[in-house]
């Protein structure tokens, strides 16, 4: 491809060398602007959006201080009849009706004591309120009301209410077609007689639904004149679970700002971003969001009812498209004086190299010459004394020079050509000495990682062991006096009894255990010969409950008919740990696999290999590199301890526990156990500092 003429040229060149950089400040900062501009009108936007809402929910908490003041005026003031509460419930029913008009309420009524006991099983009610109005303590806050409840309270409450839910863009799908339910501010107080005693409650509530007054006047507070650009939007809603049920979002963002009967957007939903940051991480929403057909800055809040159930959301916002074209206005005003200011200056730079390249052009063609194999070719005396006379003058003597110095490159260029053998021979060997240290150090950092595990988990152990002796002493001292109270009856749950002392005592041994891993020298006298059969047996009487409750069956097969050394408990521990985990592993009903087989260690020392295999979902090969590890888990209530601490019992005796996995097949457990038991000395002193350096010694 044949290079651009004005590429060829110096001129152009030269231009091009000057108006590079230009260009690359130009854009440099067109891009700092913009992001300096982005940046700080979206920190200025999203500040005022959050202060916006806050001014929303301190008018929705001026609401309810309102409501309760005006309750307790009234409960100061207003001396109740005791036949108007209990005789004459139409003069008491026209009298609320009057109070109603007064306080700018939707409901307004008494109850009696017993009637508030009553309030304690409705939807919107619950025992705790109760007790706070019967403590004389007022309630106040959001309440949401079912068709029933508002029926009962007042007929006209329900249709009143009522919202037609519409589609909405970027909403997440729904079925249903209406919002029945009625959002209240509502206020509970309780008027006490002289001695402290409850006469009645009032109960006070202005419904939310379809008030326009509560975010029209919101939305004159926060946006009020001048205080958005021309045709900006600024919007308060409130929402009743995901429903919008006051609003004065448009439905067409086209509408005439000054028209005042514009249609709202009640009925429309949230849109499923929104939804999912506020209903189901119960946070505070603080950006820009898609509200019914446009993008809005917007800041929604979580709003919570009296019993501090999540019932709806508080949303202020104004619209962006404003906003956007003052940013893509300011960004093309700059962009089209930087162009201006680089066309002058491309002009000045393109009128001074004609003069400046003169000189130029004459070593130019000297150059060429010598390039073509002209070697006596000189520039020679240039008209000019300046730095273009010194270059020709420096380019006359490099001519002269250049034979004599070819020989002296040809000698260098070997010597080099040496030196580099032999320094990337060195290099070679400084690599592989690297390999072999990263590999060392990777070793050395994954070995320290397990000892600080192993480190927490003889923290752990040290807590546990503390912990749970006292209440293992108290449970067997109950089951004594529960035997000793229940006397010749306690025959009939003789069994269930003395399961619960013998597994309370297993609890004691198994921390026994765990505090001797600090004291040298007693593990040996823990070691009982062992028939492995009947312990395996023992260990799934124990566990029975537990796989019925799933439908698991166990199919046995006892091929090992010897016995072993090793410690009683531990072994169930290890038996159980690994059936309840294969129970856990399965999704459904089915079969787990337990077997005995004989076993002969690497050097000839006979054993026992017991098998645990289920039908569950099977371990992946990344989760089978690492399941022995402390703390490592995949169960979200697990804490990873189960299988590293029955390997470490395993191994303590001169066995091991191995597994083998299939995705979406099952997975196997092996136990490797020696007949004569051999004490793992490394691992027994490991275990004992760790303890001990906890204070389990």
């Amino acid at each position: 491809m044949m290079p651009l003429p004005w590429r060829r040229s110096v001129r152009g060149r030269l231009l091009l060398l000057i108006l590079t950089p230009i260009l690359l400040t130009l854009a440099a900062l067109i891009a700092l602007t913009a992001y300096w501009t982005t940046t700080y009108t979206n920190r200025q936007l999203y500040m005022k959006v959050a202060s916006d809402l806050a001014v929303a929910r301190s008018t929705l908490q001026l609401m309810q201080d309102r409501q309760l003041e005006n309750l307790e005026l009234l409960g100061h003031t207003w001396s109740l009849p005791p036949y108007l509460l209990h005789h004459d419930r139409g003069a008491l029913n026209a009298l609320l009706q009057d109070m109603k008009s007064r306080y700018r309420v939707d409901f307004l009524r008494i109850l009696s004591p017993d009637e508030l006991l009553d309030l304690a099983s409705t939807p919107s009610g619950t025992q705790t309120n109760v007790n706070r109005l019967l403590g004389g303590n007022s309630i106040k806050g959001l309440s949401v009301l079912t068709p029933s409840e508002m029926n009962e309270i007042d007929p006209d409450l329900p249709q009143k209410a009522l919202t037609q839910i519409i589609q909405t863009p970027r909403a997440k799908p729904t079925d249903r077609t209406f919002e029945d339910r009625g959002m209240f501010v509502r206020t509970l107080h309780p008027i006490l007689d002289a001695n402290g005693q409850l006469l009645y409650v009032l109960d006070a509530g202005l419904m939310l639904n379809n008030n326009l007054e509560f975010v029209d006047q919101i939305r004159d507070l926060v946006y009020g004149q001048d205080a958005l650009p021309e045709r900006g939007i600024g919007t308060v809603t409130l929402f009743l679970g995901d429903t919008r049920i006051t609003t004065n979002v448009p439905v067409d963002l086209n509408y005439d700002l000054s028209d005042t009967g514009f249609i709202r957007a009640i009925g429309t939903r949230i849109s499923s971003e929104v939804h999912n940051r506020v209903f189901v991480e119960e946070r505070i929403w603080l950006d820009r969001a898609f509200v019914v057909s446009d993008w809005f800055i917007s800041a929604y809040e979580p709003l919570y009812g009296l019993n501090n159930e999540l019932i709806g959301v508080l949303y202020a916002g104004f619209s962006e498209s404003p906003f956007f074209e003052m940013y893509l206005r300011t960004l093309g005003e700059m962009g089209l004086t930087l162009t201006f200011v680089l066309l002058i200056s491309a002009i000045l730079v393109w009128r001074s190299a004609n003069h400046l390249f003169h000189p130029i052009q004459r070593i130019h063609t000297s150059v060429m010459a010598v390039r073509s194999g002209s070697n006596q070719t000189r520039i020679g005396q240039l008209r000019n004394e300046d730095e273009f006379s010194d270059l020709a003058h420096q380019f006359d003597s490099m001519l002269d020079e250049l034979d004599a110095r070819q020989e002296t490159i040809r000698q260098a260029a070997e010597r080099l050509e040496q030196k580099v053998k032999e320094r990337t021979l060195s290099l070679q060997l400084k690599t592989e000495a690297l390999e072999e240290s990263l590999e060392l150090l990777k070793a050395t950092r994954a070995e320290l990682f397990t000892k600080e595990k192993l480190a927490v988990l003889g923290e752990l152990t040290a807590g546990i062991a503390h912990e749970i002796n006292n209440p293992a002493a108290v449970i067997l001292g109950h089951m004594d006096l529960l035997q000793s109270e229940l006397g010749p009856s306690a025959s009939l749950v003789q069994e269930e009894i003395d399961t619960v002392i013998e597994q309370v005592y297993r609890i004691r041994a198994i921390i026994n255990n765990l505090l001797q891993y600090s004291r040298p020298g007693q593990v040996i006298d823990q070691l009982h010969t062992l028939a492995v059969n009947d312990v395996v047996k023992d260990t799934l009487a124990l566990v029975r409950h537990a796989l019925d409750k799933k439908c698991i069956q166990v199919q046995q097969n006892y091929e090992y008919l010897g016995e072993i050394e090793g410690n009683r408990q531990q072994l169930q521990q290890v038996l159980i740990n690994l059936l309840l985990n294969a129970a856990n592993a399965m999704p459904a009903a089915g079969n787990i696999w337990v077997s005995t087989h004989a076993w002969t260690t690497h050097d000839g020392a006979p054993g026992v290999e017991i098998r645990i295999r289920d039908e569950g979902v099977g371990i992946s090969e990344d989760v089978q590199a690492r399941i022995f590890e402390p703390f490592f888990t995949t169960r979200e209530n697990g804490n990873g301890l189960g299988l590293s601490i029955s390997r470490s019992l395993a191994r303590r005796y001169g066995g091991d526990i191995t597994v083998s996995s299939t995705l979406d097949t099952g997975s196997q457990f092996s136990i490797f156990l020696r007949e004569k038991a051999v004490i793992n000395q490394e691992d027994e002193e490991t275990m004992r500092q760790l303890l001990s350096g906890f204070g389990v010694v």
